[in-house]
């Protein structure tokens, strides 16, 4: 190659006409080989992300451990599961525990294996395990066969760049392939992209009726690089003269295969392969917002006036053309000319209606000396100072939705309005790349995102091949409702650890801790062996037993003064320290009369002594101690089998921290009644509710209060239904449902 034709595609790739001449393994995401099966790439990804995420869990692990952990913090990580050689390999990092973390974010971020993808048979389609796949991460090609070798050299070209005001300039494309082939040989790889923009540049629509054109501009681009000739229709078509075939012939191949993003550099075509154009507009040199250039030219070409649209995506991020947000209805909020330019600015750079409105760029001053509002509650978000100012919520998000998109919204319709739309459908470029076949030298490969077994067949069927790329994750909303549970029930059980411990700290350092003034307990009246007895009990906050009262009230004096002093020295024992196991252990079984049948408690049912009966009762409702209930055949002891006596089991969850400050641990036996619900825990989300119900009531107090009809709303049943004077259709208030069959109906 000399240095003319070396110049020639240096200035091509440059201009971004053409890509740099690659391989085509390295050009195209698609396996041009036999690879592993659906199956197989779905185990890599697996092992993929298990490989991520477990680099990513060990790094949390150790940056737990700060900069420079002490013996005790290691200890205690070794406990929770870090392993002893990753401790060991912090400690003998020179850049520590934080460089270690720091490496395994690395590795956790470079999978050992690429993204795993497959080229299967059409034959061997199976569409739900195509999906599991995809969702794990794998792309998938269906084609009966490429035939096509990796190591080939390939040049992806954009048509539509060859293109003027003049029409198609045949000379630079005959002298950039001829360049191309000179560096590459005969055997090259031809990926053509652009050729809906280069249809639109020369004036036509994107449609089944123009299939015509886009055949006509790769018979062209075959005759530049075989010198296989120009038939008159198609000539005629692109407005040029036939051109006869040559007799030397070259032997470069004309594929449609999905580019890979190695080619992304410095060449981005306006439309990918044979694919329409997805969006009118593109980022220029610097950094705004433009038309792409094969707009100008076609609506030129149809005698239209581009500078009409240019001027009218100019004004599109703007407030003047927006409902309740016109020059004049800020002003009469409090906004001054100077307020209302910097937020249109903001709106022209792309900013969000709420961003534009924020106190970054309305400024300090404006706020405080102009709206009258303190900038400090307006730092992140403009709705909060929109709605302060007297604009509902509702003609917020009105508005908000009309900037988002609009300027493509503007170019579509333009676009329609000059005979120029572009049909964004699969079933348009299927039928396209079918009727280009003829001139290519592979099957080609269609990128479809949403698939399903007729379509795919169809595709098939028509000598087309398909590219499914992964989809994007979806979160699991089972897995995740079960995480949610697990995540809270963690932190209920930690918060119940904690609370008995610290409970356990207080009644073990030797000093007597006092009960509150106003405490939860419970009272338990019984009949043991005739005679009755009442058991009060006074807990901690807790939950924990602090005291116990013990009444006989037909018994002598004596007797019941011996009872009540008892259970005083119990109480002071409990509340110095001395674990209510001890006194249990202590007290059951011992025998003295009254004793023999219990009537008036659930769990026990018989009792060798009053205080045999009280520790019984004590350890079943403070410690759980099944083991001291009696039920069924009951031995000498007054003891029964356990289990195996049919004791009636409770699914009633465990008593939590929260619960234990409300609810009487005792009187529960430990368990959270089913008729009990705890609701400290949504205390945030209620407050957030009650927030969000706020700034509700205070939109609706910028509104006309609606007239209601009499019917019920069918969605939630509400007799909130009006009129929205508007659109003439029935609302309801409540829950924003829309029937315009209940104003009929009424």
């Amino acid at each position: 190659m000399d240095k003319k034709q070396k110049n020639i595609l240096t200035s091509a790739i440059e201009a971004g006409m053409i890509s740099q001449i690659i391989p085509l393994e390295h050009a195209t995401d698609i396996p041009l080989s036999e690879t592993a099966s659906v199956l197989d790439a779905t185990h890599i990804a697996d092992q993929n992300h298990l490989h991520m995420i477990g680099h990513l869990a060990l790094a949390e692990q150790i940056e737990r451990l700060g900069d420079t952990p002490r013996n005790i913090d290691l200890a205690h990580a070794l406990n929770r599961g870090v392993p002893a050689d990753l401790i060991e390999a912090g400690l003998e990092s020179t850049l520590g525990f934080p460089g270690v973390a720091s490496r395994l974010r690395t590795i956790a971020t470079e999978p050992k294996t690429d993204t795993p993808k497959c080229l299967i048979a059409p034959d061997s389609i199976d569409l739900s395990v195509l999906s599991a796949a995809r969702k794990k991460g794998v792309a998938i090609a269906i084609s009966k066969g490429l035939d096509l070798y990796p190591e080939t050299a390939a040049l992806a070209i954009d048509m539509a760049s060859f293109v003027t005001a003049d029409g198609i300039q045949t000379d630079t494309l005959q002298a950039v392939l001829d360049a191309a082939a000179k560096h590459s040989g005969d055997k090259l790889i031809l990926l053509p992209n652009g050729i809906a923009a280069a249809m639109l540049a020369l004036g036509h629509a994107y449609n089944t009726d123009t299939i015509g054109v886009a055949v006509a501009l790769i018979a062209l681009l075959n005759h530049c690089a075989n010198k296989t000739g120009l038939g008159a229709d198609d000539a005629e078509r692109l407005a040029l003269d036939a051109m006869p075939a040559q007799t030397k012939q070259r032997n470069m191949k004309t594929i449609f295969l999905p580019m890979s993003a190695n080619l992304a550099t410095g060449f981005s075509p306006a439309s990918e392969g044979a694919s329409p154009i997805r969006q009118w507009l593109q980022i220029g040199n610097d950094g705004q917002s433009e038309l792409i250039p094969a707009i100008p030219l076609g609506v030129a070409a149809r005698s239209g006036d581009p500078a009409k649209l240019a001027h009218q995506l100019e004004t599109s991020n703007s407030l003047d053309s927006i409902k309740y947000f016109s020059e004049q209805d800020l002003r009469s909020k409090g906004f001054s000319s100077d307020a209302i330019k910097r937020v249109n600015n903001a709106i022209s750079e792309g900013l969000s209606l709420g961003a534009a409105f924020s106190r970054w760029v309305l400024g300090d001053e404006t706020i405080s000396r102009e709206l009258n509002l303190l900038p400090d509650n307006f730092d992140a978000d403009g709705w909060a100072l929109l709605k302060a100012v007297g604009f509902s919520r509702r003609e917020i998000s009105d508005a908000e939705a009309e900037l988002e998109g609009r300027p493509e919204r503007l170019a579509d319709t333009f676009m329609i309005e000059n005979g120029l739309a572009q049909e964004r459908s699969d079933t348009t470029s299927c039928a396209i790349l079918n009727a280009l076949s003829v001139h290519l030298g592979a099957p080609a490969i269609l990128q479809i995102d949403q698939h399903d077994e007729p379509r795919l067949r169809e595709l098939i069927e028509a000598g087309i091949g398909v590219w499914l790329p992964p989809l994007p994750h979806e979160d699991n909303n089972l897995t995740i409702e079960r995480m949610r549970h697990i995540e809270q029930l963690a932190i209920e059980l930690e918060q119940t650890a904690s609370h008995t411990a610290t409970a356990q700290t207080m009644l073990t350092t030797g000093q007597r801790t006092r009960l509150p003034d106003r405490r939860k307990g419970y009272i338990q009246k019984a009949t043991v062996g005739g005679h009755k007895v009442y058991l009060h009990t006074g807990e901690f906050e807790e939950g924990l037993l602090g005291e116990i009262f013990i009444d006989m009230h037909k018994e002598g004096a004596a007797f019941r003064s011996l009872m009540n002093n008892f259970a005083i020295a119990v109480s002071l024992g409990l509340q110095y320290g001395v674990p209510l196991e001890e006194y249990v252990d202590a007290f059951v079984f011992t025998r003295f009369e009254p004793a023999g049948e219990v009537v008036g408690n659930d769990q026990i049912t018989r009792a060798t002594s009053i205080l045999d009966y009280i520790f019984r009762e004590l350890g079943v409702s403070y410690l759980d101690r099944e083991d001291l209930i009696e039920i069924g055949d009951a031995s000498h002891d007054g003891l029964g089998g356990g289990t195996s006596d049919g004791l009636k089991k409770t699914d009633n969850a465990p008593l939590t921290g929260e619960a234990a400050q409300l609810i009487s641990r005792g009187f529960s036996r430990g368990q959270i009644p089913d008729n009990i619900v705890i609701l400290d825990k949504r205390r945030t989300d209620k407050e957030a509710e009650s927030k969000a119900q706020a700034d509700t009531a205070a939109d609706t107090e910028q509104t006309i209060t609606p007239t209601y009809t009499d019917e019920a709303c069918r969605n939630c049943a509400s007799f909130t239904v009006y009129i929205d004077p508007e659109t003439g259709a029935s609302k309801c208030d409540t829950c924003a449902y829309t029937s315009p069959d209940v104003n009929s109906e009424a």
